[in-house]
């Protein structure tokens, strides 16, 4: 029988000489798997383009449940980037997120609320015109709320530390060891308050920017375990230098 339904692009993995496994995130499944026979043959038909980090799919499946790779019918982009594939610095951003994404959802069960939240701010970062070198620390921020492991926001007006890995406000140095300095917790304070709209207005300096990535990805490895190691990070270090 076949099943409607969308994805979001995790990952994909060549297989044979043209075809490609896809790891997607649906709204009607959760995680999921696809076998894309002959998407990198020669011929004009092939569609190897669509499954490029993050793109937004409609797809027709003859979908089974239980099954580790399910076939395709039919597959074509519902949102189409207008930017985002072109930019150097928000594709590699949208590679960024899409590592995340791919060790961090491994749930084969439906979360519409998930879905929604990704294909919203996909399709922000691909038109936004400001503010792209914040846009992934306030994304993993907001991502941990879907998570289950969102810090939540202190009460205002204090000196505070981040326990990362308590996962919260103190207003003294952690014993652990493990903490975001009080220079450094104001800005993730910043960006767990402020709308999509605001993210330019945090002034933020590229080691700072890094130091606080870092301090997220510690956190994220710390509340996610077997995340495995996120290197892409490093493109976006390069790029902000």
């Amino acid at each position: 029988m076949i099943e409607k339904t969308l994805g979001i692009v995790l990952k994909q993995i060549k297989y044979g000489e043209t075809s490609l496994i896809v790891h997607l995130y649906t709204r009607r499944w959760g995680r999921i798997g696809i076998m894309v026979p002959g998407a990198r043959s020669s011929s004009k038909s092939r569609k190897a383009h669509l499954f490029q980090p993050l793109t937004i799919l409609e797809l027709d499946l003859y979908y089974k449940h239980g099954r580790d790779l399910q076939n395709i019918k039919e597959v074509k982009n519902h949102s189409p980037f207008m930017h985002l594939t072109g930019d150097p610095v928000k594709s590699s951003v949208a590679l960024f997120l899409a590592e995340i994404l791919h060790k961090a959802l491994r749930e084969e069960e439906p979360n519409e609320e998930l879905f929604d939240f990704l294909d919203n701010h996909i399709q922000l970062l691909d038109v936004t015109d400001q503010g792209i070198g914040n846009f992934h620390l306030y994304f993993l921020l907001r991502l941990s709320r879907h998570l289950g492991f969102n810090p939540g926001v202190p009460p205002a007006g204090t000196e505070l530390w981040f326990d990362l890995t308590l996962g919260i406000f103190t207003p003294s140095t952690p014993i652990n060891g493990s903490f975001l300095r009080p220079e450094l917790t104001s800005l993730l304070i910043r960006f767990l308050t402020i709308q999509a709209s605001e993210i330019s207005t945090v002034v933020i300096d590229r080691n700072k920017r890094m130091e606080l990535l870092d301090g997220i990805l510690r956190y994220y490895y710390l509340h996610l375990e077997g995340l495995g190691e996120i290197k892409s990070h490093k493109v976006l270090q390069a790029l902000f230098d």
